[in-house]
């Protein structure tokens, strides 16, 4: 094997996390042996070979392993996913090969109660509600309304469709079955052993409302859904209960049919935790109080060691046929015999009620507990559905895990809208990065730092750095403090910042109509509607607008709290009061409408990183959001390197490598010299880490002018390795604009490392910060692969 991780022997080239394997399994053993020696012994060619059959066949792999991969992995350290694969420590490396575990050992569970080859209607309607769990997340991820009842409802039409319905009999408004499990021929079949979930379905599609705790379907206690409410534990670690007993309530409407799922679906979620199997249970059980499955508990661990619950013991309990009866059965023979699946199935399948769904139910549990590999291979060889099942549920851990798939493949096999009106995405910022969840996540970072850096500033723009120091003690401001008005309140440079998101949101909205190249019409527009908020009517604000928005429209305007004047500066005051009152065009590099090379011009800037994959585009349009009222070069080309870095931080780039590709990209333009000189100045004095504030002031200057309050922010950002907390009091801590300094470091660090990374007291104390957050994610939605475009929507952000 070279340095390059080519093995002259049998096995190949080596990834880096066989690399990784190798070099670990070495040092365990001693002697210090590099993992890249010319040779494999035969151990460590066996532990290679196993390590890529747990890599090929995820059924094969146990919990640990998977923890040991995700350990070994080139990079773990993306946001976790608000799913349930995550808790408050991140992400929850073993939880997908449980979610397998569950899965196969439902579908197990039912193909021996059944005791034939067919596809039963418990796990391939499983199958489908999972599908359909997948596609609603794929849809909340890249739209933004993605529900998760909705599409296990679409999962079970298709479904339907299987057991041999006609389409256009099934209740779905889509004019063909799609996607690919409904493809699968295997999942075909017209047997049913329990008619609920099948007439329910059919209801419903003949037009009666789909069932719902408050309104049920039918009076149904069967168990047929039960297992359904497994599924609820992957969409949220949160509100698991009630979103599993909304699964089952479609088509079971008695709460011995739906409340069971809720329990099954708490219990599988703790089990997706490594929390252990009783414990597990009573969580389930504090969400539904049932003095049966309570009983059931009990029974399961008082079992004498070795003793097994025999038929006429389960029989015993009392029925067996409902979802409350089919769970209590399950319950007690799990706990009773936790370390053999192989027993506790056939003992769970042999009573006097619905074994299919009691065989099932202990499957999920113990599946969930152990993982796949606890499932005795013969049954998984013999199961029809269990490559489906591996897929399947290998897709969902890549959705709802910390690196989703956004390839047109993946679109393909979990489409979430009407084949016939899907076009393609034109080619922004969100629509080429290789991981979209961290790109967003980067984005929504820059905004709420921008805005935090702000607050945090703006209460000591101005002072000298000897009156800060008296005002705020000798390490200067550390976090917000009051100053006439509550701490952490917004800044025009944000309110700004937030119309320019708002334009440039409608203007991504006419882009599919019209095919307009330049957001700046639609945040000039945005302008006027701030213009508005201070204090101007909307018929003196509007200017040219008011032809076709007789209203301010959006959602933006409507937020009344924005309707608050913080002292904007004069520039823009001015330019936006003329283009009002026709006296002036709209303001572009070529055509200046001021001469101002005010540092208020930069912030404005950062929604431009999302218009385009193309740097260079991004650049120019940061430079035009700038020029509508800022004329002097040093204000928009400032503006269009800070737009820049920006894009470059969403794709992953380090913060150093960012400003030396910025740096190098402004030198291209016209008039850079002075930017230039004040961003080099910046990375070299970053090198060596904190300086003085006086330092700082010397050699970049004071942050007045847009190239000195880049330079600071830059310097802060770079100096403090992007830890937030010690880098926005860097940044505002000296004589001269520590308000826009601020911004622009928050926005560079937010960039850098994630809104994830910004610790709660910055956002909780932020003025507004919902508003921020919510227009900062609809922003990354709208410049996604699918952006939404439902009437809510529209109404939100028209194209005008």
């Amino acid at each position: 094997m070279d340095r390059t991780g080519r093995d002259n022997g049998s096995q190949g080239r080596l990834t880096e996390a066989e690399l990784a394997l190798l070099a670990t399994w070495r040092e365990v053993r001693g002697g210090g042996r590099p993992a890249s020696r010319p040779r494999l012994d035969p151990v460590e060619e066996a532990l290679l070979g196993t390590w890529r059959a747990w890599r090929d066949s995820p059924a094969s792999r146990p919990p640990w392993a998977a923890r040991l991969q995700h350990r070994l992995a080139d990079d773990v350290s993306e946001p976790a996913p608000a799913t349930g694969l995550a808790d408050g420590s991140g992400f929850l490396p073993e939880a997908p090969s449980r979610f397998l575990g569950m899965l196969l050992g439902g579908a197990v569970g039912e193909f021996v109660a059944r005791g034939d080859r067919g596809a039963g209607q418990r796990g391939t309607a499983t199958m489908f509600a999972l599908e359909g769990l997948i596609r609603a997340h794929t849809r909340l991820r890249t739209a933004g309304d993605g529900d998760p009842v909705d599409g296990v409802l679409e999962g079970l039409q298709r479904w339907m469709h299987s057991r041999g319905v006609p389409w256009q009999d099934c209740g779905s408004p889509r004019p063909n079955p799609d996607g690919w499990l409904v493809e699968r021929g295997r999942l075909r079949s017209r047997s049913t052993d329990e008619p609920t979930l099948l007439t329910a379905l059919a209801a419903i599609a003949a037009g009666k409302p789909r069932g719902t705790r408050q309104q049920p379907v039918n009076a149904s206690d069967a168990a047929t859904a039960v297992p359904l409410g497994a599924l609820a534990a992957l969409w949220s670690g949160e509100a698991v209960f009630p979103l599993a007993c909304d699964l089952a309530a479609l088509t079971h409407g008695h709460p011995h049919g739906h409340n069971p799922a809720g329990v099954i679906g708490v219990a599988v979620s703790a089990l997706l935790r490594d929390v252990p199997l009783a414990e597990a249970i009573q969580r389930g059980l504090a969400a539904w109080h049932s003095p049966t499955l309570a009983h059931a508990l009990r029974l399961g661990l008082s079992s004498p060691a070795g003793a097994l619950p025999a038929r006429r013991h389960l029989d015993s309990m009392g029925e067996g046929r409902s979802g409350l009866g089919a769970l209590a059965v399950a319950i007690r023979v799990a706990t009773a015999c936790p370390d053999d699946f192989a027993a506790a199935v056939r003992i769970a399948a042999d009573h006097g009620g619905d074994t299919a769904s009691s065989a099932m139910l202990c499957g999920q549990l113990l599946g969930a507990l152990h993982g796949p590999t606890a499932i005795p291979a013969e049954w998984l060889a013999e199961l029809p559905e269990f490559r489906l099942l591996e897929r399947l549920a290998t897709d969902a851990a890549a959705e709802f895990g910390p690196h989703p798939d956004e390839s047109g493949e993946w679109a393909r096999r979990y489409p979430t809208e009407d084949p016939h009106e899907s076009q393609a995405p034109v080619p922004t910022a969100l629509t080429s990065v290789p991981r979209l969840a961290a790109s967003r996540d980067r984005f929504v970072g820059a905004v709420l730092g921008c805005a935090v850096g702000e607050a945090l500033g703006g209460p000591v723009a101005g002072a000298g750095w000897d009156e800060i120091r008296d005002r705020h003690g000798a390490n200067g401001l550390r976090s917000y403090v009051p100053a006439g008005h509550p701490a952490g309140r917004l800044g025009s440079d944000t309110q700004l910042m937030l119309f320019s998101l708002e334009g440039m949101i409608r203007a991504g909205v006419a882009r599919e109509r019209s095919g307009i190249t330049d957001p700046s019409r639609h945040v000039q527009h945005a302008y006027q509607r701030w213009l508005h908020t201070q204090h101007l009517s909307w018929a003196r604000a509007a200017g040219e607008f008011l032809r076709h928005t007789p209203e301010p429209d959006g959602w933006l305007v409507r937020q009344r709290a924005l309707f608050q004047t913080r002292n904007p500066g004069r520039t823009m005051m001015r330019t936006l009061i003329a283009f009002a009152k026709g006296q002036q065009e709209m303001g572009t590099p070529q055509n200046p409408v001021s001469d101002s090379k005010g540092s208020t011009a930069v912030m404005r800037a950062v929604p431009a990183a999302l218009w385009s994959d193309d740097p260079a585009a991004v650049f120019t349009v940061g430079m035009n959001i700038a020029a509508l009222t800022h004329g002097d070069p040093l204000a928009y080309l400032s503006a269009g390197t800070l737009a820049y870095l920006v894009a470059a931080l969403m794709d992953g780039a380090e913060l150093a490598d960012a400003a030396e590709a910025a740096m190098s990209h402004l030198g291209r333009r016209p008039g850079h010299e002075e930017v230039t000189r004040r961003l080099s100045a910046a990375v070299r004095l970053a090198r060596s880490g904190p300086a003085p504030a006086e330092t700082v002031e010397a050699t970049i200057g004071s942050g007045w002018n847009a190239p000195e309050a880049l330079g600071i922010g830059l310097y802060a950002a770079l100096a403090s390795e992007g830890e937030f907390d010690v880098a926005l009091p860097m940044a505002v801590n000296h004589s001269g604009n520590s308000a826009t300094t601020g911004a622009v470091c928050g926005s560079l660090v937010g960039a850098a490392r994630g809104a994830e990374a910004i610790p709660d007291r910055w956002i909780a104390d932020l003025e507004l910060h919902e508003v921020i957050e919510q227009l900062a994610q609809d922003a990354t939605l709208e410049f996604g692969p699918r952006p939404p475009r439902g009437p809510d929507w529209l109404e939100r952000y028209p194209a005008t």
